[in-house]
């Protein structure tokens, strides 16, 4: 064999070894949600986590909508392949099963197969490997990788994508919003609009409202935030110190985040809803985002829940005015 047969000999080898690396990438698996029909893909990479998600297969080419889940490391789905299958994100299946819309979340790298035994939206008992890695920067790689893989499926229409975050996840979607201009519309629910430092600093005045305090009393709570948060600038890497519930990696990387900025650097159209007494993000926080788009002619939508929390639930309320906030969301996405 000549040298120029060899050549091309290896060639077709290598292609074949990078076409059958290529396949071995990726990973799917068919699933059911209930009516819907779904799958899960596993996108392996060299040097990082596995990025796993999970989107419903509509039988026709549809809009996608990312459902990015709050703080902490509860699985978004329990018990995948059994009987006693769940979603703990709020309107997944039933939105999926509609069968309008290719519906998708992304796990966090890491999480357990099970809620963790503690408090909802903290990692304390989060696993060790999940701690060392979960930051805002790599939880943001991780979901436009998903995002950027979801989009070539032949079953998704790119054209229309809606990113919903929840809480945390709402943060997630103001990033997302501006790295991906795939990315045609955003809802925060409950999100931050400023930073989540603001967010403590907001809160420390509003306890002082509601206990009638005086200022003394605000300033200390105001020094103990000062010096939680110098501790975390000290060792902003640590995944073993914790504060508020969570590493001081994660706060060090979310707390540089201002997700009323990266919205305004996004080409996405936006929806905001916030509880008018949300105790964990304060809805004033919200207010600085929609201020400053609105200044700036931005097409954005603020939704003002009375007498409502963090999730939305108005006191004395039930799931159902919950569900009705939800369905205005994509009732706004569908008309657009």
């Amino acid at each position: 064999m000549n040298k120029r047969s060899l050549a091309f000999v290896c060639g077709i080898l290598l292609a074949a070894q990078g076409a059958h690396a290529a396949q071995q990438a990726v990973q799917q698996e068919a699933l059911e949600l209930g009516k819907a029909a779904a799958a899960r893909f596993t996108l392996h990479r060299d040097g990082a986590p596995d990025v796993r998600y999970v989107i419903s297969q509509p039988a026709h080419k549809a809009p996608l909508v990312l459902f990015v889940q709050g703080s902490g490391c509860t699985p978004p789905f329990v018990g995948l392949g059994t009987p006693n299958r769940y979603s703990t994100v709020f309107n997944f299946i039933p939105l999926a099963q509609r069968g309008d819309y290719a519906v998708m979340v992304v796990d966090k790298p890491h999480q357990p197969d099970a809620p963790p035994p503690s408090q909802p939206g903290v990692a304390t008992a989060c696993p060790a490997a999940f701690n060392a890695w979960f930051s805002y920067d790599t939880w943001l790689d991780s979901l436009r990788s998903a995002l950027r893989h979801a989009l070539a499926l032949p079953w998704v229409d790119g054209s229309r994508v809606l990113v919903f975050g929840v809480s945390e996840g709402a943060v997630m979607a103001a990033g997302l919003a501006r790295a991906l201009p795939e990315v045609t519309h955003v809802a925060l629910i409950g999100g931050t609009g400023t930073s989540q430092l603001f967010d403590f600093t907001a809160n420390a005045y509003r306890a002082r409202d509601r206990e009638g305090s005086g200022d003394d009393d605000t300033l200390a709570r105001l020094r103990d935030i000062d010096a939680t948060v110098d501790a975390i600038n000290a060792d902003p890497r640590s995944s073993v110190k914790f504060a508020w519930g969570h590493t001081y990696l994660r706060w060090s990387t979310f707390f540089a985040q201002a997700p009323g900025e990266n919205l305004v650097q996004s080409k996405a159209r936006v929806w905001l809803a916030s509880g008018m007494r949300d105790d964990s993000v304060p809805v004033l926080s919200t207010e600085v985002a929609y201020a400053r788009l609105r200044a700036l002619g931005r097409d954005v939508t603020f939704r003002r829940v009375p007498r409502a929390g963090h999730g939305l639930m108005a006191e004395g309320g039930s799931m159902a005015d919950v569900q009705k906030e939800y369905d205005a969301i994509m009732a706004w996405f569908d008309r657009r």
